[in-house]
């Protein structure tokens, strides 16, 4: 039976999905107002390349009056924080071994050059990506739409053939507008059942529940007793026509 046109593309974000920081700091700023400033339309620039590290974190002080030194040790301990999502990569791999190598994947963040630099020097399984499309190098940033045509035309695919992540809402129905299927990341197990309906399918994946129990599958009553009998094993064959 043939299965269901599968994606051939996953686009993750990288921040507060594939690696996961803390805005909780040391210093006299506490983590809502690093969050206001990564909210910013300072921080957007400087996200685009349009402000260098230094001149967004000047302008960040003059705006929020507080002391540039202090912003920059704020944003040094966050970026030390950053760790691996250990069990979304373990994902992606599962995901890429089920589609036998034919899975893409590739990153897609809102992440300064200056940052990313820094980023990617944290210990974590950069293997798992075919591309990284940062804003810093575009000079685009999500949820603004040509960034999202930008990746599409460079990894030469269409949108129906594309998986689009991210732990923003505004930037996962920026991706549903084109045609993406888009995934919030608000829970890891529901994104991870959905991921896997998405990419194996449920009538594939009952298949191949079929093909691993055949001869030796038990049916089993409400009350949780085990009868040995041939009829499952008889529409197993019917259904698989695998004796």
């Amino acid at each position: 039976m043939p299965f269901p046109k599968q994606p051939k593309a996953l686009i993750f974000d990288l921040g507060d999905v594939l690696f996961n920081w803390s805005p909780d700091t040391k210093t006299t700023i506490p983590a809502g107002t690093m969050r206001k400033f990564i909210s910013s339309g300072i921080w957007g620039k400087y996200e685009c390349g349009h402000l260098t590290q230094a001149v967004c974190y000047r302008e960040l002080a003059e705006v929020f009056s507080l002391p540039v030194p202090e912003i920059a040790e704020a944003f040094s301990q966050a970026r030390d924080s950053l760790a691996p999502n250990e069990a979304m990569i373990a994902l992606i791999h599962e995901l890429k071994k089920a589609s036998g190598g034919n899975l893409h994947v590739y990153a897609m963040s809102n992440i300064s050059m200056e940052d990313y630099a820094v980023l990617s020097t944290k210990m974590a399984d950069w293997t798992i990506f075919d591309r990284v499309f940062t804003s810093g190098h575009a000079g685009m940033r999500k949820p603004d739409i040509p960034f999202y045509s930008h990746v599409l035309q460079e990894v030469n695919l269409s949108p129906s053939e594309t998986v689009f992540i991210d732990d923003k809402i505004e930037n996962v129905r920026a991706a549903r507008s084109l045609g993406i299927a888009g995934v919030q990341f608000d829970d890891f197990s529901r994104v991870a059942y959905s991921l896997r309906t998405l990419f194996e399918g449920p009538v594939k994946r009952g298949y191949e529940y079929l093909y691993r129990n055949a001869k030796r599958f038990a049916s089993v009553t409400d009350s949780g007793i085990m009868v040995s009998e041939n009829f499952a094993q008889l529409l197993i064959l019917d259904t698989t026509h695998d004796a």
